[in-house]
């Protein structure tokens, strides 16, 4: 039963959320742009969350904004939470060069992202760049560093063009790294130990001919030096697979990717709720991209959630603990203690709340600060049997936050 605080919430966004007339990525936000914060028109890096990884609305109202963010605030970096090794093909083909719109998603690591959604959003930034010199053009960053297989390969290549001299034991030890498992647990601290040293002899020897190689080709200089520090990421990573130095490293390439696109470089951060939440990992005390990003950026760093009420969830079969197939689950109501069980009694189905605006009314703010539930389904998806809830205030940890009554799965035309 709804209580009088539900009511006067549900009140509050009638007339106080923001609408969003649909959630399709191909219409423009006509009531946003009427009435967007103020807060969110100043900010220079813009943090867009998902509360689940496989939701055809999220990705399609992300595209959305992405595409109001470029053509009404300049943003022009998309950053992803997916690996470095996408940027090339992806990059390539956005800019007029060769690719396939029909193959342009096995760029991606992550097969999360291989949905058409996203296919038709690297089309429109293909279109976008269309006849713009390179300083105009939208960029495609990937962030992660949980994949390594490739930068070795890298290395490799660019050791032989420019005849840098690496030894080849320690090119096998960047083998080593690039193609050792990621697997829960971690390997041992050992095996970094000895990774590390040896790395860091790679790191020397490259930096000694930073001279050189900048005068050849100062841009591909850098973006080899970044490859390296992936390979150094996912080394570590590989040793301590968790969450805070995963996010730490996410943040770090962020840092230094806005550091080379300039002071005026604008970015959109594509990741999980999780990730870009703006006060840390609710239930860990345990700080995120989105809180170390809000430290260094303060205002600059926007970050939007999303939440949902009901709908089409898709969820990994799991047999001896490994990943056996998919299935689509259905949602029929929000689960309790959730706020999604409130905002799904508002009028609008997709809406747009500020958070600043709903903390200046009493019983809002109220409800805002109250922790509760939410769903936040990573990877595996959804399990019915056992969901991912994590304790959050809504308040804390989101500037903006964008609610969809009913959502569906992306469309994926492959098995995971």
């Amino acid at each position: 039963m709804a209580t009088a605080q539900d009511k006067a919430v549900v009140n509050w966004l009638n007339t106080n959320a923001i609408p969003i007339e649909d959630a399709m990525q191909s219409t423009p936000l006509t009531s946003f742009t009427a009435s967007a914060p103020q807060k969110f028109k100043n900010a220079r890096i813009f943090g867009f969350g998902e509360a689940t990884h496989h939701t055809k609305e999220f990705f399609d109202l992300k595209a959305k904004f992405f595409k109001y963010l470029v053509e009404e605030q300049g943003v022009t970096l998309f950053l992803m939470e997916e690996s470095y090794q996408a940027e090339e093909g992806i990059n390539r083909w956005i800019s007029g060069g060769e690719g396939d719109i029909n193959t342009i998603k096995q760029n991606f690591g992550h097969g999360i992202w291989r949905a058409k959604e996203i296919v038709e959003l690297l089309q429109w930034m293909r279109d976008y760049n269309t006849d713009k010199p390179r300083e105009k053009q939208l960029r495609f960053y990937g962030i992660d560093n949980q994949f390594g297989k490739g930068l070795n390969t890298k290395l490799r290549a660019y050791d032989t063009k420019y005849t840098i001299g690496i030894p080849e034991d320690l090119l096998a030890v960047a083998d080593s790294c690039a193609n050792a498992p990621l697997q829960a647990g971690g390997l041992k601290k050992k095996w970094l130990n000895k990774m590390l040293p040896q790395l860091k002899q790679i790191r020397q020897l490259l930096e000694n001919e930073s001279d050189r190689l900048s005068v050849a080709d100062a841009e591909e200089y850098y973006d080899h030096m970044r490859a390296f520090s992936y390979l150094e990421d996912y080394a570590s990573h590989v040793a301590f697979p968790y969450a805070k130095f995963r996010d730490r490293d996410m943040y770090t390439n962020v840092l230094r990717i806005l550091e080379h696109e300039g002071p005026q470089s604008k970015a959109f951060v594509w990741a999980h709720n999780a990730h870009i939440d703006k006060e840390g990992y609710a239930d860990y005390n345990m700080p995120s991209l989105g809180s170390r990003l809000k430290e260094h950026f303060a205002d600059d760093y926007y970050a939007v959630g999303f939440d949902f009420g009901k709908g089409k969830l898709y969820g990994a079969v799991f047999k001896d603990g490994e990943i056996k197939g998919w299935k689509v689950y259905a949602l029929e109501v929000p689960y309790e203690d959730t706020a999604a069980r409130t905002f799904i009694e508002a009028s609008d189905n997709v809406f747009f709340i500020d958070i600043q605006t709903a903390l200046k009314n009493k019983d809002v703010a109220t409800f805002f600060n109250k922790k509760m539930n939410q769903l936040g389904l990573g990877g595996p998806g959804f399990d019915p049997a056992s969901p991912a809830f994590y304790k959050i205030k809504q308040g804390k940890h989101f500037d903006g936050l964008i609610f969809v009554k009913t959502v569906s799965v992306a469309t994926y035309t492959f098995t995971f």
